[in-house]
């Protein structure tokens, strides 16, 4: 029993390490794209920098070029569209991002949210519903948020 058991724990701990297929791939980066779409609309101004932001964020996260992650964004745009509800985005990324994943991806919205130099009331609500979804401690989204968050010397 107790090999069975072992064998069982060693061939899932192999199946961590393999790459996503090409589906669950493009299924994960639209999810991605279709919250940070929703980040860019969450203080009801549309903002360029908050864009370029969600282009940033695409960019670092899936290792994509420009062109790349402005078309995925665009996808993730129509997504948004016909959200009704988190649930599906969200159990996607919380299926395929580990934890310091998804702190990444909270940093990024907090990134989109200050890129227009202020954090609306609503972004800052939007942030922190996501993150709690996502199952990230608060302690991990402050940092993050403190990570994103302009210096000093730049507008906020």
């Amino acid at each position: 029993m107790i090999n069975v058991l072992r064998k069982l724990f060693d061939e899932t701990d192999g199946t961590a390490a393999r790459a996503l297929p090409e589906r669950d791939r493009h299924n994960l980066q639209i999810a991605v794209a279709s919250l940070l779409q929703e980040a860019t609309r969450a203080d009801l101004n549309d903002a360029p920098e908050e864009h370029a932001a969600a282009e940033r964020a695409l960019a670092s996260l899936f290792g994509l070029a420009a062109a790349d992650s402005r078309a995925l964004l665009e996808a993730g745009r129509e997504r948004a569209k016909r959200i009704t509800s988190y649930y599906a985005p969200i159990s996607v990324i919380k299926r395929e991002f580990d934890l310091p994943k998804r702190v990444l991806l909270i940093e990024h919205l907090w990134r989109i949210a200050y890129a227009d130099g202020r954090l609306d009331q609503y972004e800052d609500h939007f942030v922190r519903k996501i993150a709690h979804l996502l199952y990230v401690p608060n302690t991990q989204c402050i940092l993050a948020r403190n990570r994103a968050r302009p210096t000093l010397g730049t507008k906020a």
